[in-house]
């Protein structure tokens, strides 16, 4: 018999690039232990591993697989937009070299990063499973290797959605024991997988889907019901890459959450360009336990917007801000604004800035200068801007393929990256900062945002180009490794009582 350990890779153990992760459970380790249970396989969930110390962590894998009868293992790492975990100084490759030492052990990677393009120093994994693959996974657990979705790079293994059609149905979670939760999670779910839209920008492999699948109501109304009454969690992040792109979506949540003995506290993306043309919508995500948006506003100039398929007049889109913050005080908002737009002028954008600072109409905006890339083997989720940017007067002059340099008539890389600094800078003068809403419900579940709020009026330096101040930054860590101590803890007790 062989059982399966899936680790949960999201984070690197570089704590200052991962605070926000600290409280955020991330969906797909949940989706991968939901097949192995369908399917009667010895399966547990180590979340934050790279936090772990590896002995600590293979002594209680050790103890788990004797439980089992387990001499043969999977490994499944999951990595999100992490390509460093197999590295040979990391803490995951220091823990498989001990399960290989005493195990058959099967290596496993996943994620929307491409892994076989780069240069693996440390272990080299078995079989990768890139972008949503969760379906194939499922079919090689099982024994049914999918060929159709299989290839090789680099000598390695990997499987792919190779029609980048929707084939899977959202993961709504079920909360197994073996997850160790606590009131201080904050847990993901879908609604919808794929969307409809087709942002030039955009590098979502299901973005101009013709066919989505949904979850319905049934669903999400368990999910949170045992959120609330098994673990006392009463905050969400839903996963859709654009949740509230049909008022369908929005009635099915809604539908769920009239049906609990509390209210949820729910953050995710919606596109504002949609709820400026559906007023409507507003009310029904705040009674739907919505508190905390982004928005990928992106730009407010006309030729831009064209460009990236987002229309949003500026006069319009601006007071209908303003008509948000002050109907909804209890929402935390945070726009996205893409500098180096072909079409917008720096003054454009500056101008747009200064309006929304002087009558403070959001309380995060995140400007980031436009980017592309070029990295072998992701070319089906290249955005339009990374596949031809030749059509849109840009030109590409070299650079990291990760993060390419460029020029066209109006900006440079260079020119759009200082502008960005510029502008985010400015906002903290007026109270505007760059906390998306992930981070904002992190605060919320550790206690933190009384403490936030005095720290934000006497030291505004701590979110200049996202880098905490020095005593912010000291507490955040803090609490968040306490809360990883507290899981930890968590689960070596609930494997020792198996």
């Amino acid at each position: 018999m062989h059982g399966v350990i899936i680790l949960d890779c999201t984070n690197t153990d570089n704590r200052q690039t991962t605070l926000r992760s600290h409280i955020i459970r991330p969906l797909a380790p949940f989706g991968l232990h939901d097949v192995c249970v369908k399917h009667n396989i010895p399966s547990t969930v180590i979340n934050y591993a790279g936090f772990w110390n590896p002995q600590e962590l293979f002594d209680t894998l050790a103890l788990w697989s004797e439980k089992n009868c387990l001499k043969r293992i999977t490994v499944a790492c999951s990595t999100l937009f992490s390509s460093n975990v197999l590295d040979s100084n990391s803490s995951i490759s220091s823990l498989i070299t001990l399960l290989k030492q005493e195990y058959d052990v099967t290596l496993l990677v996943g994620g929307p990063i491409n892994l076989v393009d780069y240069d693996l120093n440390g272990h080299i994994p078995d079989a990768v499973f890139q972008g949503r693959s969760l379906h194939l996974f499922e079919q090689w657990v099982t024994g049914n290797d999918p060929v159709e979705h299989k290839d090789k790079v680099n000598s390695i293994t990997r499987y792919y959605n190779a029609t980048n059609q929707v084939v899977e149905n959202p993961i709504v979670p079920i909360l197994h024991d073996d997850y160790c939760l606590s009131s201080k999670d904050v847990l993901q779910f879908e609604v919808r997988l794929g969307c409809k839209f087709n942002c030039t920008f955009c590098t979502f492999e299901f973005r101009n889907a013709k066919k989505t699948n949904d979850t319905n109501s049934e669903c999400l109304y368990n999910f949170f019901e045992t959120a609330n009454t098994k673990y006392n969690i009463t905050r969400f992040s839903t996963v859709d890459d654009t949740f509230n792109e049909d008022d369908s979506k929005i009635d099915t949540l809604l539908n769920a959450v009239k049906r609990l003995n509390y209210k949820p506290k729910i953050v995710g993306y919606n596109r504002f360009d949609i709820m400026l043309r559906k007023r409507e919508q507003a009310d029904k995500l705040y009674q739907a336990g919505f508190v905390g948006h982004y928005f990928g506003i992106e730009t407010l100039h006309p030729e831009a917007s064209k460009i990236i398929r987002k229309k949003a007049p500026r006069k319009e889109a601006l007071d209908y801000l303003e008509y948000l913050t002050r109907t909804y005080p209890s929402w935390h908002m945070c726009s996205g604004y893409i500098v180096g737009i072909p079409g917008e002028p720096s003054e454009h954008i500056i101008d747009v800035f200064r309006e929304i600072q002087e009558r403070r109409l959001i309380q995060a905006m995140i400007p980031v200068d436009l980017g592309l890339y070029n990295i072998p083997g992701n070319e089906d989720n290249y955005s339009d801007f990374s596949k031809t940017p030749e059509k849109y007067g840009i030109t590409v002059t070299g650079g990291d393929p990760s993060d390419l340099n460029w020029k066209h008539d109006l900006f440079t890389k260079r020119q759009a990256q200082v502008l960005a600094k510029r502008l985010a800078s400015k906002n903290l003068k007026h109270g505007i900062t760059t906390i998306d809403p992930w981070e904002a419900i992190s605060r919320d579940a550790l206690g933190l945002v009384d403490l936030f709020d005095q720290t934000q009026k006497a030291d505004y330096s701590y979110m200049v180009s996202n880098t905490p101040s020095e005593m912010y930054s000291a507490i955040w860590l803090a609490l968040g490794d306490q809360h990883i101590k507290s899981y930890i803890d968590r689960k070596k007790q609930y494997i020792s009582s198996m």
